[in-house]
């Protein structure tokens, strides 16, 4: 379907390839979803187009915290000034909302700065990093410390893995260097490939066993705690053991992931590196895609796990015992949206960019755009499947551009716009739903997965619709934050330059 072809990750490397030299992927695309697959049918690589004008962008750094500092009995350092380390400890009142009686792991966030000062940007910071690594040894007696590199530590060319070699012999915690300056790459998903390369590199050990209950489950932070709860109800009810990675698990949980049966995916764009990674220095087997999103790729996604953990006749009996409760309040639901001219403008990670679309369409919904953080080659088989489906649809891939977004909800006017919570609110005449929370979101609603969350997610899709009124308020009231002569202009990416 598409030119990209996979290369073999080499786990003695430092780190792993940006994901522009290795996928291929893209972070500005405007066009129809037809025009796209004919680009790529033909052989054409996706196009790199660099932005002179960028309103916003995402750190590799910050990426790469937020997921890594829940691993408990773990200490994270900041290699870099204490600026970089700020709003970390703000994870700590996100991450303890989750009330302990839903199986929250107590835990502390041990987080250190080496704190680099301008004299440091000059003569190296090999001493405060040293320092750092010590103190963490002395105050939290961690069994893993993680090491997170700045663009300060880049650019000045600090030796990390020569500290982590000369230092490991006298320290039992296990270091872990993890190579995510912010410069290193324009697509920020680059920062999920350097922590699966460290965490595979430095902490996953060889099988003593193999666990053939056990289910190793990529656990971005799409992958809420009302999520894990739910997978963990239907795990249990077959007889398997999910272990969410690497969000919320223990230093000795990440070693033992490669004795895992499987490694089961909830987004492509996050596990693939991981997935990749276990299984060739491991031999742990994975399936890419689809997540577990709607119906249909539920059961594709348990009769995956299911070749892999010899539960084939529980996996069967689970998807009818779950269809026979979900079908029936799924068919009512669907009445509701008789007759209703509706249209939708998605914004989501690509697992959800090729499922909603075809779920909105299943309710009656016109899909006006998708829009996604990237674009990889691999998900071109996934877009072909949705255009055949539902039609075509605009496609628009920005890492996190409000302007251009403003400028299609300005143009299309559409009635609803699904975005994550990293895409922002905007001002419409039409209403807004969150089509995931953060990881730590409890609630009811926050549960999309699986055969239960396809009913969570379509009520709010109806209760959006039914209930505009926050966004026409908003409209009416508040002047539009940009200019009129940008939304006169008919080429978004004006400030995209192939």
């Amino acid at each position: 379907m598409s030119n990209f072809e996979y290369k073999k990750i080499n786990i003695d490397d430092d780190t792993s390839p940006k994901r522009e030299d290795s996928m291929g992927s893209i972070k500005a695309y405007s066009g129809k979803v037809s025009e796209l697959l004919e680009k790529v049918n033909t052989g054409n690589p996706l196009e790199w187009h660099n932005r002179s004008f960028e309103q916003a962008s995402q750190c590799l750094l910050t990426q790469t915290v937020n997921r890594i500092l829940t691993i408990r009995d773990s200490a994270l350092i900041i290699h870099g000034p204490v600026g970089c380390a700020q709003g970390s400890y703000g994870y700590r009142e996100i991450y303890r909302n989750v009330p302990i009686q839903l199986q929250r792991p107590n835990f502390q966030l041990n987080i250190l700065s080496s704190n680099l000062t301008e004299q440091d940007i000059v003569f190296g910071g090999e001493k405060k990093l040293r320092q750092a690594i010590e103190t963490s040894v002395q105050r939290y007696n961690p069994k893993s410390i993680i090491i997170a590199t700045s663009c300060a530590s880049g650019v000045m060319g600090d030796d990390i893995e020569g500290i982590v070699e000369s230092m490991q012999p006298d320290i039992e915690a296990r270091l872990i260097p993890i190579h995510c300056e912010g410069f290193r790459s324009q697509i920020s998903q680059s920062a999920f490939d350097a922590t699966a390369h460290a965490i595979v590199k430095y902490l996953v050990k060889a099988p003593e066993k193999k666990q053939k209950d056990l289910v190793n489950i990529i656990a971005p932070f799409s992958v809420t705690w009302a999520d894990r709860v739910e997978l963990t109800r239907l795990f249990t009810k077959i007889g398997l053991r999910p272990r969410f990675i690497p969000d919320f698990a223990s230093t000795d949980e990440l070693v033992e992931i490669s004795e895992a049966a499987v490694t089961a995916p909830t987004c492509p764009s996050y596990g693939f590196y991981l997935q990749n990674a276990l299984y060739e220095k491991f031999g742990v087997p994975f399936f890419r895609e689809p997540a577990p999103l709607g119906i249909e790729y539920t059961e594709i996604w348990f009769r995956n796990i299911a070749k892999y953990t010899g539960k084939e006749k529980e996996v069967e009996e689970l998807i009818k015992e779950e269809k026979a409760q979900v079908l029936p309040r799924l068919e009512e639901f669907k009445k509701t949206f008789k007759g209703k001219d509706s249209s939708i403008f998605v914004s989501a990670g690509q697992a959800r960019a090729v499922f909603i679309p075809k779920f909105a369409a299943e309710l009656g919904m016109n899909v006006a755009a998708v829009n996604t953080l990237e674009l990889d080659p691999f998900i071109m088989e996934e877009l072909q499947s949705v255009y055949e489906q539902i039609g075509d649809f605009e496609v628009h891939a920005s890492d996190v551009q409000p302007f251009e977004q403003s400028h299609m909800l300005n143009r299309m006017k559409p009635d609803l716009y699904t975005g994550c919570p990293f895409m922002g609110l905007y001002k419409r005449d039409g209403s807004h739903v969150r089509n995931h929370s953060y990881r730590s979101d409890f609630s009811i609603q926050s549960n999309q997965f699986a055969f239960k969350g396809l009913l969570n997610y379509g009520f709010i899709i109806q209760r959006a619709l039914n209930n505009p009124s926050l966004n026409k308020t908003l409209h009416e009231k508040r002047p539009t934050p940009y200019k009129d002569w940008w939304y006169e202009q008919d080429d978004i990416l004006a400030y995209a330059r192939q």
